[in-house]
């Protein structure tokens, strides 16, 4: 049984993603529970452009995610080999990172005193 050098650092890249996207949601959730948002009447015009911008940009991310999501799950329907869905799987966490630092943004824009 050979193990070729690719395979193992598509796994070890998946690895350090995913623990970078978990460091990113245990950030986002304590800005979330430790300081209430803003109400959206007190935010300035400047400010709400900056959150309906992140709020569009963040969707499109949401999209290609859900995108490389179901690719991933039809390679593995249709049984192809395990470095190809480790790379959908790479891609789609990284989708997920780029989600999360925009929410994160977000968060700050509205949790921030002004």
């Amino acid at each position: 049984m050979s193990i070729k050098v690719g395979s193992i650092l598509v796994w070890v890249v998946l690895a350090v993603l995913t623990v970078w996207n978990i460091r990113i949601n245990i950030k986002l959730m304590k800005i979330r529970m430790l300081v209430a948002p803003r109400d959206p009447r007190n935010l300035s015009a400047t400010e709400m452009k900056t959150v309906k911008a992140l709020n569009h940009e963040k969707r499109k991310w949401a999209i290609l995610s859900q995108v490389l999501f179901w690719t991933s799950l039809i390679l593995v329907i249709a049984a192809q080999s395990m470095g190809i869905l480790v790379y959908f799987l790479d891609l789609y966490t990284l989708t997920c990172i780029v989600s999360n630092k925009i929410d994160l943004q977000a968060a700050q824009v509205l949790t921030s005193k002004k």
